[in-house]
């Protein structure tokens, strides 16, 4: 398995190989990236393999503020201007786009921005996306546009924080079975063995949790596996109850 270095920005990485297939993402990279954080208005963090220094994945982030106007009154708070953090720039090499990488980006993204709000304050997490496209991959993982620019995209700090507490899990096919591996917060894993119904099943629930869900609500993946096939697999004794 190859492993990816997580880090700040450094005179030491190695920006010129980078192509995300966007030449403004590219050019921000090697032209933009160094001077924005020497000046302080961003913060760049990349993902390189452990044997280089070639970035292979970049994101930056930067304080900011989000007028009322076109918020919910959950989002907002109260507040007539509410303090955020923006994701500016987002991407991933074109050596490794394909393999399901980008959620693990973005939850790197998310798990700098909510230790920044945890040190010193900050509400939301705001994503401008370059196209409906991106706009709806960003909606699927819990963001939400605001009224009137549906390219404009926010989620909550704390409806951030209750993700990164839960657990996350990866299912693979072979044959007519499928496996299913738990990954929680404190880096356990716990992997089961379904059928290829009972993930069918699966997928159907969680499908239609997402389509009936509400603005700033998290979905108990457990729970929506509970209710397709009538058990919880990774319990531990394997009963057909919810784990605590």
């Amino acid at each position: 398995m190859i492993m990816f270095v997580s880090g700040r920005l450094k005179d030491h990485h190695q920006l010129a190989a980078f192509d995300c297939g966007e030449p403004a993402l590219n050019l921000w990279l090697t032209d933009q990236a160094r001077r924005a954080q020497l000046a302080g208005t961003s913060r760049t963090y990349v993902w390189t393999r452990e044997d280089s220094d070639d970035v292979i994945a970049y994101y930056s982030i930067a304080p900011t503020q989000v007028e009322r106007a076109g918020l919910t009154g959950s989002q907002a708070g109260g507040y007539s201007v509410v303090p955020a953090y923006i994701l500016t720039r987002f991407a991933l090499d074109r050596s490794i786009q394909g393999q399901h990488l980008s959620d693990d980006l973005l939850l790197d993204a998310v798990e700098v921005i909510v230790k920044a709000a945890r040190a010193a304050g900050g509400r939301l997490i705001v994503v401008d996306a370059i196209n409906s496209r991106v706009a709806e991959w960003y909606h699927r993982r819990g963001f939400h546009p605001i009224k009137g620019d549906p390219l404009r995209l926010v989620m909550k700090v704390e409806t951030a924080k209750r993700a990164l507490n839960t657990s996350m899990v990866t299912v693979s096919m072979e044959g007519g079975l499928a496996g299913m591996v738990l990954s929680t917060p404190d880096g356990q894993a716990t992997s089961v063995v379904i059928s290829a119904d009972e993930l069918r099943a699966i997928a159907r629930e969680i499908d239609s949790r997402v389509a009936d869900a509400k603005p700033d609500t998290m979905l108990s993946l457990r729970e929506a596996i509970w209710t397709a096939i009538g058990r919880d697999p990774f319990a531990d004794d394997c009963q057909p109850r919810m784990a605590e």
